[in-house]
């Protein structure tokens, strides 16, 4: 039997509710992943060919791991989108989706009679002067518009 070597990771989190379901995921009961197969695999699929690299291992060596890590996170992938009913298409660009926290409800309207949101010409904003001519034109923008016209 191989040498075990142990290792023991602690770590302090922020009570949030992503961190918290996260949490209680990983130490659940799964009769498919036990809590070290989670982490494990996901460190590995990861980490291990730097890990390796960093240890001196062959450019070969590398590689492979690389490739096998490559392999293990596109069937990760696939597990994701058939867990949760997405298709994805080879071609096309993975981007992270936005996470994006509901606003609170408005408690009371706001006083938009206070704000004047009609329209105004140069020429009106001059004549009832509520706002100067000067911060409406940017003369730094000059020279591009110049360029793009002439």
């Amino acid at each position: 039997m191989a040498k075990q070597i142990e290792y023991r990771f602690r770590i302090a989190l922020e009570s949030q509710d992503l961190n918290t379901a996260l949490v209680n995921f990983l130490k659940a009961k799964d009769p498919l992943f036990t809590e070290r197969d989670k982490l494990f695999s996901a460190l590995n699929a990861y980490w291990l060919p730097f890990a390796m690299k960093e240890a001196g291992y062959s450019d070969e060596e590398l590689r492979q791991c690389a490739k096998n890590a490559i392999y293990r996170l596109k069937l990760h992938i696939s597990y994701l989108a058939e867990s949760f009913g997405l298709e994805l298409d080879d071609d096309a660009v993975l981007q992270p989706a936005a996470i994006t926290k509901a606003f609170p409800p408005v408690t009371k309207p706001p006083k938009l009679n206070d704000i004047n949101l009609q329209p105004s010409t140069a020429t009106e904003v001059i004549s009832t002067g509520s706002q100067p001519l000067d911060d409406l034109i940017h003369h730094e923008d000059d020279s591009t518009f110049e360029g793009l016209f002439s």
